[in-house]
């Protein structure tokens, strides 16, 4: 793996910490997860995409307040589900619902897809 894209891994699992809440322990489901959408990334543009530097990561995008997001470009459905699944711990199968009944909205997937992997625990 060159370390760009190492990099760039990196930086994509501490954004996934800090946004759970920076639950200690769960350092490899975040690996995971970041080489997963980075990947996936990387697909959907054709090309690995050049370096960045911490300046130019963007603000996160406001939120539509309920309204529905589209996906990143070139993200199927299977593969938005995979990547629930994989961030929560629900089956795939599971996360595709939710997508169904919720659309894209990454806050209201998050919580609804932990509060079903509470009640199945």
């Amino acid at each position: 793996m060159s370390d760009d894209k190492h990099e760039r891994i990196r930086r994509r699992a501490y954004e996934i910490w800090e946004r759970e809440g920076q639950t200690h322990g769960l350092h490899e489901r975040h690996w995971d997860q970041a080489t997963f959408e980075i990947e996936n990334e990387d697909r959907s543009l054709g090309a690995r995409p050049p370096a960045i530097s911490g300046a130019d990561v963007p603000a996160p995008a406001p939120q539509n307040s309920g309204k529905k997001r589209k996906r990143a470009a070139g993200q199927s459905d299977v593969e938005a589900a995979e990547a629930l699944a994989m961030k929560t711990g629900i089956t795939g199968d599971e996360a595709q619902d939710l997508i169904d009944r919720l659309g894209d909205d990454p806050l209201a997937l998050d919580e609804a897809a932990r509060s079903l992997r509470a009640s199945e625990g």
